[in-house]
């Protein structure tokens, strides 16, 4: 998933304070112990010395170990100052809101690339949290017995949801750690779906939301735009709600969710969906690799809804 432009601002703008913030605290100090200062600008002055030796000298090694000399001892006589006049060395440097990426947005990965933070993870997360259709009104405390048209279809789905209640109320630790809701529409799968979301949410826990449909438009644009599929492994709990209702692409749809669900499953992170389809048409639609691996006892809790639409008797 990328950042959007204003998150990225906003990154911006916390790293600009934290620097000049730093920055105002050392022209104090400096201003008030002036060797400090000439250290700093000893230390600058030897970094910029250093890249124009190795330039032109023939042993470059010499040139780090003398410089690697000298900047142990002025960092020597700075620690020193510091601890004289009991000023904590950490106040010379910048506080950042995100000490492992700076404030920066991106760390570097285990073979020197470029990867997204946690935290800016976390936010794009929060992010699309917002722009998702997930409804905090839709919740097990406001679940309502009196709308069902019948005893059975009433009994079924208060049993769907305290299975979804158990479910919520023990992740991430619950076992299979998959959910699949199906039934024609208006049964309340979508509300289940949001009630489980804002329970594990509540719990502390990371939640997606997203229509299938949503997500294969952004695997479409990211396909498009020749940038990287939508990486969806940071979510605990990922749900895509409506699946069968997306556009049915040769060599998209299917291979997507089937990468998708795979590699969640790898990684033992729990992905709900819901659908209108039989699991026949499910296996029927999607192929045996995505179903079968969906349908799976060992991977998914299957809860399949039935009666008449409680929309039509709202």
């Amino acid at each position: 998933m990328k950042p959007s432009p204003q998150l990225m601002e906003e990154y911006g703008r916390v790293r600009a304070a934290a620097l000049a913030e730093a920055e105002e605290r050392r022209q104090a100090i400096f201003a008030q112990f002036p060797r400090l200062g000439e250290i700093a600008a000893a230390r600058k002055a030897l970094t910029y010395d250093l890249g124009k030796a190795l330039l032109s000298t023939k042993d470059p090694l010499a040139a780090r170990r003398a410089y690697s000399r000298q900047m142990q001892a002025l960092l020597q006589e700075e620690q020193a100052i510091l601890r004289e006049n009991n000023i904590p060395s950490a106040f010379l440097k910048p506080v950042w809101r995100c000490a492992a990426c700076q404030d920066t947005g991106y760390v570097e990965g285990p073979r020197g690339e470029k990867q997204m933070c946690a935290c800016l993870a976390r936010r794009v997360l929060e992010e699309r949290f917002a722009q998702s259709s997930l409804s905090e009104q839709e919740r097990f405390e406001t679940f309502r017995e009196d709308i069902f048209p019948s005893p059975r279809q009433r009994k079924a789905t208060c049993r769907a949801r305290d299975i979804c209640r158990e479910y919520a109320d023990a992740f991430p630790h619950n076992q299979p750690p998959g959910l699949l809701i199906l039934g024609q529409a208006g049964l309340g799968k979508t509300f289940l779906l949001n009630a489980v979301a804002v329970r594990v949410l509540e719990r502390g826990h990371s939640v997606l939301c997203l229509t299938a449909y949503a997500y294969i438009q952004e695997v479409l644009a990211a396909m498009n735009s020749r940038q990287p599929l939508p990486d969806l492994t940071f979510p605990e709990l990922l749900i895509l709600d409506d699946l069968g209702a997306e556009p049915m692409l040769n060599n998209v749809t299917r291979e997507s969710l089937s990468n998708l669900l795979d590699t969640r499953q790898r990684k033992g992170l729990a992905t709900a969906f819901s659908s209108n389809f039989t699991q026949t048409q499910l296996i029927e639609e999607y192929g045996e690799r995505f179903a079968f691996r969906l349908l799976s006892p060992r991977n998914t809790i299957t809860l399949e809804l039935a009666g008449e639409n409680l929309r039509l008797r709202a």
